[in-house]
């Protein structure tokens, strides 16, 4: 799995658990434009920047720590290319 398909999974997740049915109140919830992760889950924009995760992960009422510490992120489970951007 590439890392941006980690991330998106992990989001979508937490969303599910969370019974968050939409991404535009993630982002009014983390204070973000909802076009970052719009253009982030249509592929306009590769990765979400680490301060755009943090203010995700604050309106999630969660840390970076736990956003991260799941087994999607496991070294073993990412497939990344070393030259995409």
């Amino acid at each position: 799995m590439q890392l941006n398909d980690a991330i998106k999974t992990r989001l979508e997740n937490i969303m599910s658990e969370k019974s968050i049915n939409s991404r535009y109140k993630v982002s009014r919830n983390a204070g973000l434009d909802p076009t970052l992760l719009t253009d982030f889950f249509n592929n306009r924009t590769a990765y979400p920047r680490i301060d755009t995760l943090y203010f995700i992960c604050e309106g999630l009422n969660m840390t970076l720590g736990e956003f991260f510490n799941d087994p999607l992120f496991n070294i073993e489970n990412i497939d990344e290319e070393k030259d995409s951007k």
